[in-house]
């Protein structure tokens, strides 16, 4: 989480996160030493709880909820990133975070994967859509069948999470319900970050001269070894429906999304 004079970054997992958090400490260490836009200028990173995961709470991770910003800074516009979701799984899968178990998981999930942490594309995805949505906080109030991306979605930008989960059914993921439990969060698209960062610092009126690296500057955390840079190729049709179901509350918040999917598979 950054808290800034007049916005708060959330950092959601695998959306680019790393690159604006970059970014953003070039442009406020330029801005600090320089004097240039405030006489007095707010730059903070935090790095807070875990509350995200069963028994997380001691570990600290740059990825803050919107729950656990001050109650200050709320009233502050709220940036984070989204992503594709197909295309979120992938970089997930190839970043291979998820083969880092506790010894006590070990036991149910050699029984369903013998192989592990040899697991294909498709195991991955019905792996972390069962054990990963296990570990969450709130996961056993869970009643539809949702995906991990939804969860976490909610877990991060909801403002009561485990009120909206407890009640969650397939009524309130088909309504606009959402809008009054969302937070008021302004989202940047992973797949243009760069200009959409440019032009949102732009209109809080940072000057132009001192941005203008941002739409030359390579991305941050791509994942070293993901062996295709096209999600599709990644899918068969059964996956690809699989995780449209799953992760249909996600491409209702993001139509935009439904553009890169219209006529694959078909």
């Amino acid at each position: 989480m950054i808290i800034t004079d007049k916005f708060v970054f959330l950092h959601f997992p695998k959306t680019g996160g790393l690159f604006v958090t970059d970014i953003l400490n070039k442009v406020h260490k330029k801005k600090t030493l320089k004097h240039l836009f405030f006489k007095s200028s707010m730059y903070q990173e935090l790095m807070m709880p875990n509350v995200k995961r069963i028994y997380g709470a001691n570990v600290y991770n740059p990825h803050g909820t919107y729950d656990q910003i001050p109650e200050e800074h709320r009233s502050k516009t709220i940036i984070s990133c989204t992503r594709n979701p197909f295309d979120r799984y992938v970089s997930t899968y190839e970043f291979r975070q998820w083969t880092k178990r506790k010894p006590d998981e070990m036991e149910k999930i050699i029984k369903l994967y013998p192989k592990f942490p040899d697991l294909t594309f498709e195991q991955y995805v019905k792996f972390a859509n069962k054990f990963d949505i296990a570990n969450r906080t709130y996961s056993s109030l869970l009643r539809p069948d949702i995906g991990l991306i939804t969860y976490t979605f909610i877990q991060f930008f909801f403002k009561d999470p485990k009120r909206v989960i407890e009640n969650l059914d397939e009524t309130y993921l088909n309504s606009d319900r959402y809008k009054e439990d969302m937070a008021d969060i302004l989202f940047l698209h992973t797949e243009n970050v760069n200009h959409e960062l440019h032009d949102f610092l732009l209109r809080l009126h940072y000057r132009k001269k001192d941005l203008y690296f941002i739409n030359d500057t390579e991305r941050k955390n791509v994942t070293a070894n993901r062996k295709e840079k096209d999600w599709k190729k990644y899918y068969t049709k059964d996956l690809f429906e699989f995780v449209k179901f799953k992760e249909r509350f996600i491409l209702r918040l993001f139509p935009e999304y439904n553009k890169e999917y219209d006529g694959v598979f078909r």
